[in-house]
């Protein structure tokens, strides 16, 4: 039984969709077609402030199925309140405040590609600037950029919706966000695209699932790919894992419907190895731990 929930919202496998920037790029029905699908799938759609659908549009597509919104604080409070209260009028059922990105990261291949958004990001405050044609330093530029408790705090003052801290890669950071009144705690290094050399999320996630203390849900990303990955995080201390890359590459192969098959594989393999791991349901996973092997190669530095 892959059946789980997270903040009170039941959802068919414990892997929900990250927020990501521009599905539109992959697919001409963009974050709409992602949300068909994750509805589809009976999972949670988390939708970017840099989404090529406006708001609206992708909770059209979900019909009524649960959403997530992604913030980036703007450096305008009203348009951060207007934003929220969009999101809120809207259906949306969270919202997910990022904190590792407040500038952009040294992202060699955009760069040497010259990369630009080819395409509007039609949820960006107006007075943050045109988005068609920069490139994401500079539509993180534009954006709040630095971050501190109260910011949770702020959030939390803006609306009775749930608020999850995204960004976490320390048992300190979490336990400082927790306190501030973060309703979730979201550990990612956001897709190794932001501090080269910054630890795997993998690695981090137990130390902080120990601090947590099951006081808010964990939800996890980065490198999701295989039922085994997901156990394992779950094993770890996740109660959620999210997926960004997969959904994409299903999106650019076959719309929706490629997205429900991304969901497909990962609940019939996760199936799989629950099976073979000997875990009924998802608290069994929680209850399994796991046995840790050294991979640092002798005579390694």
């Amino acid at each position: 039984d892959t059946e789980t929930s997270i903040l009170g919202i039941d959802i068919s496998l414990p892997v929900i969709v990250a927020p990501a920037a521009a599905h539109g790029l992959a697919h001409v029905s963009a974050e709409a077609g992602s949300a068909r699908g994750a509805a589809a799938s009976g999972t949670i759609m988390s939708v970017s402030t840099y989404a090529s659908s406006t708001l609206a549009e992708v909770a059209q597509a979900g019909e009524g199925a649960p959403q997530w919104f992604q913030l980036y604080l703007s450096k305008d409070d009203v348009a951060n309140q207007n934003l929220i209260r969009l999101a809120e009028d809207l259906g949306y059922k969270a919202i997910i405040l990022t904190v590792d990105a407040p500038i952009g990261g040294n992202r060699i291949r955009d760069a040497k590609n010259n990369f630009k958004f080819p395409l509007p990001l039609p949820n960006v405050p107006k007075k943050s600037g045109e988005t068609k044609g920069q490139g994401i330093g500079a539509i993180f530029a534009a954006a709040k950029n630095d971050f501190a408790p109260f910011d949770v705090m702020y959030v939390k003052s803006l609306t009775d919706l749930p608020v999850i801290v995204k960004g976490i890669q320390h048992p300190d950071d979490a336990e400082v966000a927790i306190l501030a009144g973060a309703d979730a705690i979201w550990v990612s290094n956001h897709g190794g695209r932001q501090l080269d050399g910054a630890p795997a999320s993998f690695e981090v996630l137990g130390e902080i699932a120990e601090r947590v203390n099951n006081r808010v849900p964990i939800i996890f990303d980065s490198g999701i790919r295989r039922g085994q990955h997901i156990f394992k995080a779950i094993a770890m201390g996740a109660d959620v894992v999210a997926i960004g890359r997969p959904v994409i590459y299903g999106l650019a192969l076959g719309g929706w419907r490629g997205v429900v098959s991304v969901f497909d594989y990962l609940k019939a393999d996760l199936k799989r190895v629950m099976w073979l791991a000997g875990a009924y349901n998802i608290d069994d996973i929680k209850n399994i731990k796991l046995r840790l092997r050294n991979l640092v190669c002798e005579g390694e530095v």
